[in-house]
């Protein structure tokens, strides 16, 4: 386990790609596992625990469907665990620093340097996950690194599109 945290921490650098992980059903299932604990507890700081078990669900079976929707039509659905494995491994990786950055937003109600702070951690942590997730899907679908940003961002702001439709009145 201590490689594939290495090789987690190695894909966030954009040093290494998906095929630095097994394609193991045991390992995608404990990625599964740890992303919906950090996608319920994001979900839990900034909801309470309005929906916290549907928004959790929603939010590991649109990041499930949408990677591999993307894979299926490009007929590389043979790297679906790898490039889960990744997407899902670093995604974990980042929650301790969303966790903080989410931790600010009460004392950056009062006081202004703080809400500049994590306003622009978070700007760097979204842009930071899309170069990550532009990098492991240019890997699995052996395109250009500005093709799979932009297939990065659009997946982004389709799962938000979807999760805002099925949660509306509050932000995600």
């Amino acid at each position: 386990m201590a490689q594939v945290l290495i090789s987690l921490v190695e894909i966030a650098r954009l040093r290494r790609d998906p095929s630095a992980l097994p394609a193991s059903i045991a390992l995608l299932i404990i990625m599964a596992a740890a992303y919906a604990g950090s996608s319920a507890l994001q979900s839990w700081l900034l909801h309470d625990d309005d929906r916290l078990l549907a928004r959790t669900a929603a939010d590991l079976g649109l990041t499930l469907t949408i990677f591999w929707l993307v894979l299926a039509v490009t007929r590389r659905l043979y790297r679906y665990r790898q490039t889960m494995n990744a997407v899902l491994g670093t995604s974990v990786l980042l929650t301790p620093l969303l966790m903080l950055l989410l931790a600010l937003q009460q004392p950056a109600e009062t006081y202004y340097p703080i809400k500049l702070i994590a306003w622009a951690g978070s700007i760097g942590v979204i842009v930071w996950y899309t170069l990550i997730v532009g990098h492991i899907l240019r890997s699995a679908l052996e395109i250009g690194f500005v093709t799979s940003i932009a297939i990065a961002i659009t997946s982004v702001i389709a799962s938000n599109a979807v999760l805002i439709r099925l949660f509306p009145g509050g932000t995600l």
